[in-house]
């Protein structure tokens, strides 16, 4: 078993206060780049539209993103473990930046859609960098650094949502790209001068052959989760794709149990409150995550439709950044609650605030003075409850299982976050209003969506409510200045 394989490093001198400042910046820099991976890529659709027109495969550019980034987590995170969180997120950034230099040099759809599939390992950083944390800081700031980890990427979402815009509009859509292919370049800097070198675990031999099995079988879960609207949910091609992937998930699954050493540990799963975390991300993923596909098309609605507010893309984007903003204040305090207390506390608070923000929607959306301060709170609570469940993932696990534990926590948010922009967009279809040929949602379409929204985020409520009080049975008391991890979740 994993779990009886040596810890992955041995004890370390801490760091010194101002090398801690330095390896934060460069563990948030690697969040920016993370995030900035998707985020370009939908501010440029349009214009992709228009450079290839008549193509069908735009959306590809899409959608391959998100079926890479749903393998590349967990594999990533699991090299991670084995190989040093700090080598692996350096090839992550290599193979992100070339992928980055092949869209914006692609001279067909087919090489710019190679070219975000590439990128789409991005994804992986987030379990690398909350590996890295785990194994450098100090058990007691650990909640808080996944706390910052969390803002960083939703602040820098929205920012580079206007910096990609701003590219695209005035010199060219290959400079949103280039703008990726610079964030990874300045971020390896950072990183190979900031964070300390991590210590490889040997003696472990993998079958990375069946041990990859899930790949393909999830890939085409996924695509069939996106064909939906295509295909139509009745098509047998859907439920063909999912059967099989299933039973293939099944085989894997029996494979990984039996094995010494598996590429992914499934007996992660077994714990309760790594079981419970995975279904409060479920939760998240299927509903409040939904926010910016919701709000964005809200604000830039035509306001002859009595349901938008009919501004620019600019001003949405600008509007867009203000609402994610919040995240600064919300994710480093769900991180103290964790420290504090535990992370099923703020896990708690961050799944009520969600209920309540996203119901008031359902009343605050008819005015823009009402609407902005209510989606900020929408925002707060997301934010608040994204950093409660991946420090309850932390609490749970050994040190040496973090990237891996993590890794799988955002395949989960992956999946389900395809299932849940399904949902948004059939309830978004349910009624509409059209004029000149042009449709959009109605009123009562946005009704229906926050009340969706709001009932995901009641029954991650009643999730976080059945956690464990004391989510790590191996540790112990706490210390006497409220610190967090001890026991074997301590790496010094």
């Amino acid at each position: 078993m994993l779990a009886d394989a040596p810890p992955q490093s041995s004890w370390r001198e801490p760091l010194t206060e101002g090398r801690r400042r330095w390896f934060l910046l460069a563990v948030l820099m690697s969040a920016v780049a993370a995030s900035s991976g998707i985020t370009v890529i939908y501010t440029m659709l349009v214009t992709l539209y228009r450079v290839f027109p008549g193509s069908a495969s735009v959306g590809w550019t899409v959608t391959v993103y998100w079926l890479g980034a749903a393998i590349f987590a967990a594999i990533c995170g699991r090299l991670g473990d084995l190989l040093g969180y700090r080598r692996v997120l350096l090839i992550v950034l290599v193979i992100a930046a070339v992928g980055g230099v092949v869209a914006a040099c692609a001279p067909s759809i087919a090489v710019l859609i190679a070219g975000c599939a590439m990128q789409s390992i991005a994804s992986g950083i987030t379990p690398l960098s909350m590996g890295l944390v785990r194994e450098n800081l100090p058990a007691r700031q650990i909640p808080s650094a996944v706390g910052l980890i969390s803002a960083a990427g939703m602040v820098s979402a929205g920012l580079i949502y206007i910096c990609a815009g701003v590219v695209v509009d005035h010199y060219s859509w290959q400079g949103g790209f280039w703008l990726k292919v610079a964030l990874c370049a300045m971020t390896i800097a950072a990183v190979r001068c900031c964070v300390p070198k991590s210590h490889r675990r040997s003696g472990a031999r993998i079958d990375f052959v069946r041990g990859l099995a899930f790949a393909p079988a999830l890939c085409a879960i996924l695509f069939a989760v996106q064909q939906v609207h295509a295909w139509g949910l009745q098509d047998p091609r859907i439920w063909g794709l999912v059967t099989a992937s299933l039973v293939v998930l099944w085989l894997w699954t029996r494979h990984q149990r039996r094995v010494t050493v598996p590429l992914i540990n499934i007996r992660l799963l077994a714990k309760r409150q790594v079981i419970l975390a995975n279904a409060c991300m479920m939760c998240v993923a299927i509903g409040a995550m939904q926010l910016g596909q919701v709000f964005s098309l809200l604000l830039q609605q035509p306001a002859w439709t009595h349901a938008g507010f009919g501004l620019t893309a600019t001003q949405a984007g600008f509007l867009m950044f203000t609402i994610n903003i919040v995240a600064m204040v919300a994710s480093p305090w769900s991180g103290r609650i964790a420290t504090r207390y535990e992370a099923r506390r703020a896990a708690l608070m961050g799944m009520t605030m969600l209920v309540i923000t996203w119901t008031s929607l359902i009343l605050l959306h008819r005015s823009m003075l009402l609407f902005v301060p209510g989606a900020m709170l929408c925002s707060f609570g997301l934010a608040f409850a994204h950093t409660a469940v991946y420090n309850l993932i932390i609490e749970a696990t050994p040190a040496e299982q973090t990237g891996e534990a993590t890794g799988l926590l955002y395949v989960f948010f992956s999946c389900f976050f395809a299932v849940g922009a399904q949902a948004v967009f059939t309830l978004l279809q349910g009624a509409s209003v059209s004029e000149g040929g042009a449709s959009f949602p109605a009123a009562q379409s946005y009704v229906a969506v926050f009340g969706y929204v709001a009932g995901s985020a009641l029954v991650g409520l009643v999730v976080a409510y059945a956690l464990p009080k004391q989510g790590n049975p191996g540790r112990r008391s706490r210390v006497t200045d409220g610190g967090g991890l001890s026991g074997p979740a301590r790496t010094r």
